[in-house]
């Protein structure tokens, strides 16, 4: 475990950073600086764009009383890859790319799938609820006139 928080916080961000730097060598820096916050952009609208496609398909598969395993593993995989576009790098811009195509959302979907195989449960409950409008008045009970009042036969100066 330790292996893994030291590779993905120290190893992959040096290794982005060779990349970047290499990348400007040859490229100029630029273009880089360019590809660099285009892609910023880009991830920031894949968000906004599939995090409400995923609600929405949610929400369908919620009131069809489904599981929603598929968009809920869609929409984190997609999110990771607009979080990977925002992020300044080459190689998170590549694995993010790659997350965007549904074949490979469904292969590492299957992955997943595989190693949490057994580890959870899922289930949908709905409420009964039922909605009354707000009824009438009964015709028996006498009507509500509003208005202003001020009592004219209070006086309060004169009191002790």
């Amino acid at each position: 475990m330790r292996l893994a928080l030291l590779l993905v916080f120290v190893a992959y961000p040096l290794l982005e950073l060779a990349l970047l730097i290499r990348a400007g060598q040859s490229w100029g820096f630029w273009p880089v600086l360019g590809a660099i916050i285009g892609t910023g952009l880009l991830g920031a609208a894949v968000l906004r764009h599939q995090g409400f496609k995923v609600a929405e398909k949610l929400s369908e598969d919620l009131n069809a009383g489904r599981a929603p395993v598929a968009p809920l593993a869609d929409g984190g995989l997609v999110f990771a890859a607009g979080a990977f576009l925002m992020s300044p790098g080459l190689i998170g811009d590549a694995l993010a790319l790659l997350l965007l195509l549904p074949p490979v959302r469904v292969l590492v979907r299957r992955a997943l799938a595989a190693r949490l195989d057994g580890s959870s449960t899922f289930e949908v409950r709905r409420a009964n609820m039922r909605w009354r409008r707000r009824q009438p008045p009964k015709q028996d009970e006498p009507p509500v006139i509003e208005g202003e009042w001020e009592r004219l036969d209070d006086d309060r100066e004169n009191r002790p």
